[in-house]
């Protein structure tokens, strides 16, 4: 019986010293995964503006200390986005369908498309219609990881890290 009971206390320890590392992961895994998931309506912007030969929007908006992304198809570059707090306004794209998805992760700051929160992909190129609309959309969870999803004048998206502790695989922003 007493070997029973150092045995649990030595699992206890070990777990106890094991458990921060876990949730040190679960936060990693959320932010990759969120920013991954904002590529992907980027990724699937371009896709459906090229196909439907149409110019479409993609759109941040904050949300409560969250935020959510979408995409729609627009007459005019001038157009309103759609507004991805209710997902079935944006055909296209959005992220999250649900604020749950975000589970930690954050904005660290607002969303900056050249002078808003939005830019326009052309259809004949693939690559945003004004270079100026050109940004990014920070990302970061409370254990200190931060992700930029930057997004260039060609409309290409890509992950650094900004400031903090830097992801696996994941550069530094210049």
């Amino acid at each position: 019986m007493v070997e029973l009971m150092i045995s649990l206390a030595v699992l206890a320890i070990i777990m106890a010293l094991a458990l921060p590392s876990f949730a040190d992961f679960a936060e990693r895994s959320a932010l990759r995964g969120a920013a991954d998931n904002v590529i992907g309506v980027i990724a699937n912007a371009k896709e459906e503006a090229i196909k439907r030969d149409r110019l479409v929007k993609v759109k941040a908006t904050v949300v409560g200390s969250g935020f959510c992304i979408g995409a729609s198809v627009v007459p005019t570059a001038a157009a309103a986005g759609c507004d991805c707090t209710t997902p079935a306004n944006c055909p296209v794209a959005v992220y999250p369908a649900a604020a749950a998805e975000l589970g930690a992760v954050t904005l660290d700051g607002a969303p900056a498309f050249g002078a808003g929160t939005d830019f326009v992909i052309d259809p004949k190129t693939g690559m945003l219609d004004d270079p100026v609309g050109q940004g990014n959309i920070d990302l970061q969870v409370p254990c200190g990881y931060k992700v930029r999803v930057a997004v260039n004048a060609l409309g290409r998206p890509t992950l650094c890290t900004p400031s903090g502790k830097p992801l696996t695989a994941i550069g530094n922003c210049p």
